[in-house]
Order: C-alpha cells, then structure tokens, then sequence
C-alpha cells in the first residue's frame, strides 16, 4: 500500500492541516479523508512514499533479465570460436550417450 498526503480544511473559519493516509490507489485514499474527516475542500492530494515492492522487484527483475540476456548474446559473438567446438562436442557426446544400442 501507498501513503498519500493531503491539505485538508474542516471547517470555513479554521485553516487547512495536513492529514496522511495509506490505502491502494489515490481514490481510496480520497474516500478515506472524506469518511474520517469530513472535510469542505481536499487540496493536493498525493502520492508520498509507497506502491507496490512487487511492482519494483519486476522492474528491476526485468532489467536483470535483459542484462543477463545481452550479456549471453555477447558471449557467444565473442567466443564462437569455443562456443561452437564446445557445443558440437558436447552434441555428440549427449547423442551417444542417449542412443540405444
């Protein structure tokens, strides 16, 4: 969940304090200050801190798996002379050990 802050006014003769709350989205949090506060005005209503950490592990997984991806490519344009010997062998050793005499 996200923590969201606001400027809020309660009441026509008072000033305008800030309230801060945690919920799932910004209307959420809009329907928690109208419930609990009752307010006459919301003024900049905003997200401080917060959002999922999942969606940030996938962020960063994904560049991650982009990185491992390209470095891998790299490897093998720059070592095909090894990669390729290293494959065929590695080939023809897993054909006759697998093959059924």
């Amino acid at each position: 969940m996200a923590t969201y802050k606001a400027l809020i006014k309660t009441v026509p003769t008072g000033s305008a304090f800030e309230v801060t709350t945690e919920s799932g989205s910004i209307s959420t949090a809009k329907q928690q200050i109208e419930k609990l506060y009752d307010p006459i005005y919301i003024h900049n209503l905003r997200e401080v801190s917060g959002g999922s950490s999942l969606s940030d592990a996938g962020d960063f997984g994904g560049m991650l798996m982009l990185c491992l991806i390209l470095f891998g490519i790299w490897l093998i344009v720059e070592y095909w002379w090894i990669v390729i010997p290293s494959v065929i062998i590695l080939g023809i050793l897993y054909y006759f050990a697998t093959k059924d005499d």
